[in-house]
């Protein structure tokens, strides 16, 4: 104890020894305070041009792309990139480039999420081992990579960039401090330390490209490293990035609440593309479903892919309508997610709920099964939120061994029921059938209906539909699969009850007179009418839709019902009568063997043909289209009598190789002498055929000739009559 107190007498008296009166006690120390300086700042305030200013050193770059689409920012304008094309490639000096304290902030808005790795901002090239890329993977999260001393690192955050809002990313990277962080909205989501060494830079200039990664990512002849979506205000500083540094840029803007994309791409040389069949402003369309009528509004979902032409992790895009002829494009409304939906959000159908709350079912596979899940919408599918007990269906049940999706819903006696596509290998395409009280618990109730691929009725069933007619017979139609291409849509009369459909005929009937349409999704219009629309895909090369920007295409709105016969009834939609424009009348035409111009020199590639035809003698009697003067382009549709059969004869419809030019038939019973009602739809490369309200069926041509607009009627073998009203028909939605 007295060792103890002299022990702190000694350390008291040297304490007070070494305080004299200039010992005074000095400022507090403060630490210094962290700045940032910019070197690189593209704003995107440019109103027009192809061409954006780097605001520090006034040079200008090109901006790449099929358009160039400016749009309302966070400050003024904001730069919309595609998510196929649109990129702006440069280089910068390197010397100007900080090795040690690096930071980069810019806002994005995200349309689409990548099916790569896409850059916001990539300053590397492929191949090296220089730079630094900020972008965005396949699930909206911020990737970060990056070359210390020639070494790539990177970095993903948990978090996502929402989609179709405006977000504020800065990235603060200092070795000198061995920290990277990652703010989003001020709000820090990485916080960790990196290795020991510089950021390496390229000798002399370092390439750059906005919108666009350099790591060379491919599928098939598709790059899918575009960013899709809006960025704006993207700024390179020099300095280490803080907390403060980060709240006090952030709080430089007060972005919109809503976003605007503006896409305005420039079609007018397209003379392929359509304008009043429903489709994409650009990109990949596939199957339509979900079609229903909700608060004064039609809607149809579909197959949707905006940053790749084809098949990969599919979204849903969303169209509506007031009309079923006007279509307006919205904001893609399901999205996979990290999970059991995580390779793509495949086919589905909508419906009302007994609560009245919309609602959708939906295909969701994780690259290894596909299951079921359900979402519901607060605001009429503007969007849609997926139920947190999702999947309601976790996998295929054992009773089948083939593929399994595409369910299609319908309530009735108080009941949700659900037939589902999917197969047995060695017997053939059926459906499956599920039911449940409450929306959310499903039981399996066994094979509705089992075909046979012996009979020529698949190995497997896509896309079902249900539905019951007003005299209370019920179509099952089914996509047919594999087959020609495309699948073939066919269906059975009959009835449904105690989860079991029972035919009225053992062999299908096909919907199509000739193949060409699929996958119809079909509700009632809001006069009660049976309404459907289906997809005509392109069937042409890869690279030709890559040169298009866009691929398939929706059908005009047909009326079903049925004859004494149980096959189903298909005519034009009343609703299409409203595009007519100015009209053209022939009447009293005398078709001959080898005779032309019955319309006067009738051009053009948007229209509608109301023929009435007596087939007199004639063996052949058809229309001609899309011809050239000089004949080296035309496209045929024609009647053969002697093989009872519709023909559409594209081999001469276009000099292109990446186009299909086969010749298709179907069948069809026309006695020769009969008079005929015809109604012929063509727009663009599209076209449609419907016969006495009866029947219909499609075709696709692609003309490269200008002059190639020329319309026409041509028999063969005899002779035959018809009085012929041509429409002009516009869209100005």
């Amino acid at each position: 104890m007295k060792l103890i107190n002299k022990f702190y007498l000694a350390f008291f008296v040297s304490l007070t020894l070494s305080c004299g009166k200039n010992d005074e006690p000095g400022p507090p120390v403060i630490p210094p305070v962290e700045t940032i300086k910019e070197i690189v700042a593209f704003e995107f305030n440019e109103t027009t041009g192809t061409t954006t200013v780097e605001s520090i050193t006034n040079n200008s770059y090109e901006i790449l792309g099929n358009s160039v689409n400016r749009m309302p920012g966070v400050k003024s304008n904001a730069l919309f990139f595609d998510g196929l094309s649109s990129q702006i490639p440069g280089n910068i000096p390197s010397n100007i480039l900080p090795g040690s304290q690096f930071c980069l902030s810019l806002w994005a808005s995200p349309k689409s999420y990548p099916i790569g790795t896409a850059a916001m901002l990539a300053m590397t090239s492929e191949g090296s081992n220089t730079g630094i890329m900020v972008g965005i993977n396949r699930f909206g999260q911020i990737v970060i990579q990056y070359y210390l001393s020639g070494i790539k690192y990177e970095h993903v955050t948990s978090e996502s960039l929402p989609r179709d809002m405006w977000s504020f990313i800065m990235v603060g990277i200092s070795p000198k401090s061995r920290l990277i962080k990652v703010f989003i909205n001020s709000r820090i989501v990485i916080n960790t330390t990196i290795p020991v060494g510089n950021i390496s830079w390229p000798v002399g200039t370092t390439p750059f490209s906005i919108g666009k990664n350099t790591s060379g990512e491919k599928i098939g002849i598709y790059d899918v490293d575009y960013f899709s979506g809006a960025i704006d205000e993207l700024l390179i500083y020099s300095g280490q990035l803080s907390q403060e540094i980060a709240d006090s840029e952030y709080g430089k803007y007060t972005p919109p609440s809503a976003v605007s994309y503006q896409i305005n791409i420039d079609y007018s040389d397209d003379t392929n593309r359509p304008v009043y069949h429903a489709v994409p402003e650009y990109g990949w369309a596939n199957e339509s479903y979900g079609l229903i009528y909700h608060q004064n509004k039609y809607h149809m979902f579909y197959q949707k892919n905006d940053v790749f032409l084809g098949i990969a992790q599919q979204n849903w895009g969303h169209f509506t309508s007031s009309d079923l002829v006007n279509w307006d494009e919205q904001n893609a409304v399901l999205w996979p997610d990290e999970g059991w939906d995580q390779v793509g959000i495949w086919s589905g159908c909508s419906i009302i709920l007994k609560d009245g709350t919309p609602a959708v079912v939906y295909t969701g596979v994780d690259g290894v099964k596909a299951g079921i899940g359900t979402a519901t919408s607060a605001n009429n599918y503007q969007t849609l939120h997926k139920d947190s007990y999702n999947p309601v269906i976790s996998q295929a049940p054992p009773s089948v061994n083939m593929d399994f999706r595409d369910p299609y819903v319908w309530e009735k006696d108080g009941m949700y029921h659900m037939i589902v596509g999917s197969g047995i290998s060695s017997i053939g395409g059926n459906v499956v059938y599920y039911k449940s009280q409450d929306f959310k618990n499903w039981n399996y109730e066994g094979i509705a209906y089992q075909g046979q691929k012996n009979e020529g009725e698949g190995q497997f069933w896509e896309m079902p539909v249900l539905y019951e007619f007003p005299n209370g017979k019920e179509m099952l139609l089914v996509q047919k699969t594999p087959d020609d291409t495309p699948a073939i849509t066919t269906y059975w009369i009959g009835q449904f009850e105690n989860g079991v459909f029972t035919p009225d005929f053992e062999q299908p009937k096909n919907l199509e007179v000739v193949n060409g349409f699929l996958s119809p999704t079909v509700t009632k219009d809001a006069q009660g009418r049976i309404t459907a629309i289906g997809i005509i895909p392109d069937e042409v090369d890869a690279t030709f839709q890559m040169e298009q920007g866009w691929a398939n295409l929706f059908s005009v709105p047909q009326v079903w019902g049925l004859d004494a016969d149980n096959t189903i009834l298909i005519k034009p939609h009343p609703n299409l009568e409203g595009l007519r424009g100015t009209q053209s009348t022939f009447n009293n035409l005398t078709l001959e063997i080898g005779g032309t111009n019955y319309f006067n020199n009738y051009n053009g590639r948007h229209f509608e043909v109301d023929a009435t035809i007596n087939t007199g003698d004639a063996d052949q009697v058809g229309f001609i289209f899309g011809k050239s003067p000089d004949g080296q382009e035309e496209y045929k549709v024609y009647y053969n009598f002697a093989t009872q059969k519709w023909g559409v004869d594209a081999s001469k419809s276009s000099l292109s190789s990446k186009v299909r030019k086969d010749v298709r038939t179907g069948n069809y019973a026309i006695t020769q002498g009969a008079t005929i009602h015809v109604r012929v739809f063509v727009d663009g490369s599209v076209l449609e055929v419907f016969m006495d309200d009866k029947a219909h069926f499609t075709g696709r041509f692609f003309p490269t000739l200008a002059n190639a607009t020329g319309v026409d009627m041509f028999v063969n073998g005899g002779t035959a009559t018809a009085d012929v009203t041509i429409y002009e028909l516009t869209n100005d939605n």
